[in-house]
């Protein structure tokens, strides 16, 4: 079960001695502690809404009595902070000389990390592995600051309604790019050509309802022989597929002149743009009537014949929006991402019916399904702290960041200087933002691991990246940035070697910080044999007893199953 996810790598070490201390902490089955401190539970509250929790995040939390819907609202109200000024302003300057994948990432983790407006991030970082472009693809790492432009486009739309955020992805060039789309022609009868349908069946089946009708709270509605109803045919894709045809790149020039014979193809866009929504380009938008989904309240289950190409688009939109299935469909995916990778019936039917009406009869008010996700007390009642089905395994990416925010990371670098290099990419964690190796995320929402979770019918995402590759470069990644760096990363201990002396001191406040007060009892134990056990003979050159102690304790948490499972 979730709880009891065992250790079965540790960072190969120089020294034996290390490796030997390393040694209890291996295969262990641990249960949290369930006693927690109103600032621990603040901590463990920013662990599922932030990137991570800082003793400055914990402050202001207790600043505000604790009140989390309070903070909610107070993030909320606060700018963006994006990354596309970040790659640009740098270019401006001439601190580089082109825009590309390099410099892409550099700014995402520029305001992921250090963004003040943390629950943005981490919300739009969410939305990033639902709405999946990937700059693994060249039509997305060529696009300049492309890739970033798609990220701040769902850091502006995070908090609006979902209906404009589904437009928003749907117009945007990146993903017009990435699921064909873009300059997506009508049906020519004389070349026998048909559109291309990659984007409608994404958009139904990941960005809105998902393949089968579900129940309000997320269940599958069944046939005879309780076989799931489908939510989509085949003939309904084709459709969809028409009504996303016409686009082009928006080249803000209303006298654009068509292409090709009868001058009825996509004009030409020099240079391309890659960052605004792309417009529509009628003479290849299909105008025939279109049949869509039809439901019980649909407003349109039908196009008529002569609209525009954005209202057809737009009533389309519409038309999955107002679905049943996409409350508890997209509401599911946003609970494992930020919560729990099993949330029960009951917890999926709530945050659906925050998405059905916010309390002002609004529908897809994300704001209001964001605090049905982290208010709801399946999110933050103790009690569920011991259920062995609730949790989930940490994305290695968010083990990193928690990591470097908990203990005040510090920049060697000047210029983009939040730079892992390769020491921390999809290629060394098996995932990063916006780097997916497929539409269908890093890990797929129903990935059931072989062994105690699959045969108990839980799911677990983050395990179908956990293999025998990425357990020990994880590690060995978290061991290099706490001991040394990575890339341009590195950690400022000073605080936590300050109160070394005092092993139980400085337990605490790493469990704090990383663990959230859960760590457990035999974790607790052994961590504590480690550090007592560190003798100046065992000090590395160049290091103290007191930081040598610290970066002990703060390793062998890391790497423990207290902190790769949040509870």
């Amino acid at each position: 079960m979730l709880a009891t996810v065992t250790l079965v790598t540790v960072r190969f070490v120089s020294r034996l001695v290390w490796l030997l201390i390393c040694t209890p902490l291996l295969a262990q089955t641990v249960s949290p502690d369930t006693t927690l401190s109103a600032d621990e539970q603040a901590s463990r509250f920013l662990a599922q809404a932030t990137f991570g929790p800082t003793t400055e995040a914990i402050a202001e939390l207790r600043d505000l009595g604790y009140n989390y819907s309070a903070w909610i609202d107070r993030e909320v109200a606060k700018p963006a902070t994006f990354a596309v000024p970040v790659v640009t302003g740098a270019l401006a300057a001439g601190q580089i000389t082109s825009i590309g994948n390099a410099q892409n990432r550099r700014a995402r983790n520029q305001v992921m990390i250090s963004g003040n407006d943390q629950l943005r991030q981490r919300v739009a970082y969410a939305l990033s592995q639902i709405f999946v472009i990937s700059d693994n693809v060249s039509t997305i790492s060529n696009a300049a600051e492309g890739s970033s432009s798609y990220y701040d486009m769902l850091l502006r739309g995070c908090f609006g309604s979902f209906r404009d955020l589904l437009m928003d992805v749907t117009r945007h060039p990146m993903m017009g790019r990435y699921l064909s789309h873009y300059r997506n022609r009508k049906a020519n009868a004389t070349t026998g050509t048909r559109p291309d349908e990659n984007y409608a069946r994404e958009c139904m089946q990941l960005f809105s309802i998902g393949l089968y009708v579900l129940n309000p709270d997320g269940t599958y509605v069944t046939a005879a022989g309780g076989r799931p109803v489908e939510a989509y045919t085949n003939e309904q894709i084709t459709e969809f597929a028409r009504v996303f045809t016409g686009f082009t790149d928006e080249d803000n020039n209303p006298n654009s002149v068509g292409t090709g014979t009868g001058r009825v193809d996509f004009p030409r866009v020099s240079p391309a743009n890659y960052t605004q929504p792309m417009e529509m380009w009628e003479l290849q938008h299909d105008t025939g009537a279109k049949t869509l989904l039809s439901y019980p309240g649909v407003r349109k289950a039908t196009l008529p014949a002569g609209q525009t190409g954005l209202q057809d688009v737009g009533d389309a939109i519409d038309n999955l929006v107002e679905h049943s299935n996409t409350g508890p469909f997209i509401g599911r995916l946003l609970i494992q991402r930020l919560v729990t990778s099993n949330p029960s019936d009951a917890y999926v039917g709530r945050v659906a019916a925050a998405f059905a009406n916010n309390g002002r009869g609004q529908r897809g008010d994300m704001v209001a399904v964001i605090k049905a996700i982290l208010l709801d007390a399946e999110a933050r009642n103790l009690s569920f702290l011991t259920d062995p089905e609730h949790g989930k395994l940490r994305e290695p990416f968010l083990r990193v960041t928690h990591l470097l925010r908990a203990c005040r990371y510090k920049l060697s670098g000047t210029v983009l200087p939040y730079d892992f290099g390769s020491s921390i990419s999809e290629n060394t964690l098996g995932q990063f933002p916006l780097s997916s190796p497929s539409v269908f995320n890093f890990y797929l929402p129903d990935y059931q691991p072989a062994g105690p979770i699959g045969d108990a019918g839980l799911f677990a995402p983050e395990f179908q990246i956990l293999n025998s590759v990425f357990g020990i470069t994880t590690p060995n990644n978290l061991y290099n940035l706490i001991h040394t760096t990575a890339g341009g990363f590195s950690l400022d201990l000073a605080p936590q070697a300050a109160i070394a002396d005092n092993a139980g001191s400085l337990v605490d406040n790493l469990d704090l910080l990383l663990t959230h007060g859960t760590l457990s009892t035999a974790s607790r134990e052994k961590i504590l044999t480690a550090v007592n056990g560190i003798t100046p003979a065992m000090v590395p050159s160049g290091s103290t007893l007191q930081l040598t102690r610290a970066r002990m304790a703060a390793y062998l948490i890391v790497i423990s199953p207290d902190f790769a499972v949040l509870k």
